[in-house]
């Protein structure tokens, strides 16, 4: 992950705004414009600092009487050490098929491909091999 984080840099619409358009700075402080704002920083920088699970895109296609339960199935690792249960305790499922996958946890890197299954009154269906997950 890449949590570095952001750092200072002058706000050349603060200036225009004093210089250009006459705005003082007590005005521009009312309106939360500062001289300075933040930039860069690491692309998960925001993720580490408040949490924020790994989730992933919905399933499509799947259609049916609501409400429609999502299981997992099956977990096959395709490259990499771990086992179904070193993976499989870490990852839940909703019924959209949208994956969550807390920010801290202890998935081996590798890659996994997951079998769902659906289901709701009367009907299942297992969708095999619908999702890989990439674990770097």
């Amino acid at each position: 992950m890449d949590i570095e984080p952001p750092h200072e840099v002058p706000n050349p619409r603060y200036y225009e705004l004093i210089e250009e358009w006459g705005y003082t700075p007590e005005e521009l402080a009312n309106r939360g414009i500062y001289p300075t704002m933040l930039a860069g920083g690491g692309e998960d920088y925001i993720r580490n600092l408040r949490n924020i699970p790994w989730v992933s895109t919905a399933i499509e296609g799947i259609e049916g009487t609501e409400p429609i339960l999502a299981s997992i199935k099956e977990i096959k690792t395709i490259q990499g050490s771990a086992k179904e249960d070193e993976v499989i305790k870490y990852i839940s499922v909703r019924g959209d098929g949208m994956f969550t996958i807390p920010l801290t946890h202890e998935i081996p890197v590798g890659r996994y491909l997951i079998t769902l299954t659906f289901s709701n009154e009367g009907y299942t269906k297992d969708v095999n091999d619908c999702f890989t997950l990439i674990v770097k």
